[in-house]
Parts: structure tokens; sequence; C-alpha cells
């Protein structure tokens, strides 16, 4: 078993790794001049089971939907390089959140 985070939830995967008492599995994150963005693991994650935790708060730095793209795109890098199971933890879903309330009256 593997955990991984992305840079933009580290802080709070830390703490649920020292909870765990495991390590967070390295990763490389880059930010190119054009908004993209390359998200890679620095170990081998063929036939293991991965754990990515992030959370989808928005901030200052990143909507929550930059946050999903980012966390989608690094699950199907965890797939392409032969891990056997992924499994995102999301410990705050912002859009299901909103789904629960109504704006307008249906008729």
């Amino acid at each position: 078993m593997l955990v991984f985070t992305l840079n933009a939830s580290r802080t709070f995967a830390e703490k649920i790794a020292e909870t765990l008492g495991i390590e967070l599995s390295a990763h490389e994150e880059r930010e190119f001049e054009d908004g993209e963005h390359k998200a890679r693991p620095l170990v081998s994650v063929r036939g293991e089971d991965i754990y990515v935790i992030q959370s989808l708060h928005g901030g200052p730095d990143q909507s929550p939907n930059d946050k999903l793209c980012r966390l989608l795109f690094f699950l199907a890098t965890m797939k392409e390089n032969g891990a056997a199971r992924v499994t995102a933890v999301i410990p705050y879903l912002p859009m299901r959140a909103r789904i629960d309330r109504r704006s307008r009256a249906i008729q």
C-alpha cells in the first residue's frame, strides 16, 4: 500500500499519515508557464494498492475544479504506471454538498 497526496493537500495528508504511522510516498509536481502541470510518482507503483489524499476545498491558489482535474490526471498516471488499484480519498467534496440544496422551486 502506498499513500500519495498532491501539494495542495500536503499538510492535511501529513497529519493523516502521522496518525496511521506511515510515510507519504514521493511524487513530483511541476507547473509550466502556460498553466499546464505535470505530476508523477517517484517510486514504483506497479502492482500496488494506491491511495491519493486530495481535498477539493478551494483556495486562493487553486479552485475546486483545478484540484479535481489534477487529482484525476494523477489517478490516471497511477493506472498507466501499473497500479493494481487506485483509491481517491476526498475529505471535502464541494460539488456533493451543493446537490442537496434547491436554488429554485421545482414545478
